[in-house]
C-alpha cells in the first residue's frame, strides 16, 4: 500500500488519474487543482517521464503510457480492495458489549460507549444481538448503524512531591481518598514510587506498570482517569497528554495546602 504511505506515490496516482480522466488537461490545470506551485508539479512530471509512465504530447500536455496505465490499475485495485475491506469491517463487524438487562439472540439493541466500555440494552437502535445474555453478562452485537464515538474521559492529575521534598508524607491522604471515592468509575494510576505509596495510603492499589500508556488509552475510550504522579515525572506526563490532545485538571493535595 505504498500509495498511502508515500506522498510521492500519492501524487503520482492523482496526476495519472487526472490525465486518464481528461486527456486535454495541462500541467498548469493539474497544479491548480491540487494547489501546487508550477515548480512542484513540474518535478512530479519529470519523475513520471523518467519512469516511463507518461510521455510529452506537446509543451505542457502529456499522455499516460501503457506502463502508466498498468501502474495506475494495480494501485487503484489495491485501494479498492483496501477500502472495501474497511467498509465491511466498519459496518458488519461484531462488538462485544455488557448487557444492561436481559437480552435474547435476535433482539434489536442499542449499544453505546460509557466510562470506556460498550453497553447494550434491548430496544430498537443500532445493533442486533447475536447471542443471549443476562444483565451484566457479555453479549455479541452486530452493528447495523453507526453511532457517536465516545467523548474523551475526564483526566485529573494529582501532583505528589518527590521523596526529597517529603513524598507521600506531604500528601493530604484524606483529600486524595475523597477524590478517588467521588469518582468510583475512574481508573486510578500511579506514576512514580511516591505516587504509588500515596495511593496505597489512600486504600487503593493503582495501576502502576505501563500507567502512562493505560491512562492515555483509557481516556481516548471515554474512561475517567485519576493520575497520581510524582513531581519529577510530571512534565513528561503532561507533554504526553498535550500531544494526545487530552484535556486535564492538575491538583495538589499537599498537607500545607488549604
Amino acid at each position: 500500500m505504498n500509495v498511502l504511505l508515500s506522498r510521492k506515490d500519492t501524487m503520482k496516482l492523482l496526476i495519472l488519474t487526472e490525465l486518464v480522466k481528461n486527456r486535454d488537461c495541462s500541467q498548469r490545470d493539474i497544479a491548480k487543482k491540487f494547489g501546487l506551485t508550477p515548480q512542484a508539479i513540474s518535478e512530479h512530471f519529470k519523475d513520471l517521464i523518467s519512469e516511463g509512465l507518461v510521455i510529452v504530447v506537446r509543451k505542457g500536455y502529456y499522455e499516460v503510457t501503457d506502463k502508466g496505465i498498468e501502474w495506475l490499475t494495480k494501485n487503484l485495485m489495491d485501494l479498492h480492495l483496501f477500502s472495501e475491506e474497511m467498509v465491511k469491517r466498519l459496518f458488519s463487524r461484531s462488538i462485544v458489549a455488557i448487557a444492561c438487562g436481559e437480552i435474547k439472540e435476535g433482539d434489536e439493541v442499542t449499544y453505546w460507549f460509557q466510562d470506556g466500555y460498550v453497553y447494550a440494552r434491548k430496544e430498537k437502535g443500532n445493533g442486533i444481538a447475536l447471542t443471549s445474555a443476562m444483565d451484566g453478562e457479555e453479549v455479541l452485537v452486530k452493528a447495523v448503524k453507526w453511532f457517536k464515538p465516545p467523548k474523551k474521559g475526564e483526566i485529573i492529575v494529582v501532583k505528589v512531591p518527590d521523596v526529597s521534598e517529603g513524598g507521600s508524607r506531604k500528601v493530604n491522604i484524606e483529600k486524595l481518598k475523597a477524590l478517588i471515592k467521588s469518582k468510583p468509575r475512574s481508573l486510578v494510576v500511579a506514576i512514580g514510587v511516591e505516587a504509588l505509596v500515596s495511593c496505597r495510603k489512600a486504600g487503593v492499589e493503582p495501576i502502576f506498570f505501563g500507567a502512562k500508556e493505560v491512562c492515555v488509552e483509557a481516556a481516548h475510550q471515554g474512561s475517567g482517569v485519576i493520575i497520581v504522579c510524582t513531581e519529577n515525572k510530571l512534565n513528561d506526563l503532561l507533554r504526553k497528554l498535550i500531544d494526545e490532545e487530552l484535556e486535564f485538571k492538575l491538583q495538589e493535595f499537599n498537607e500545607t495546602c488549604t
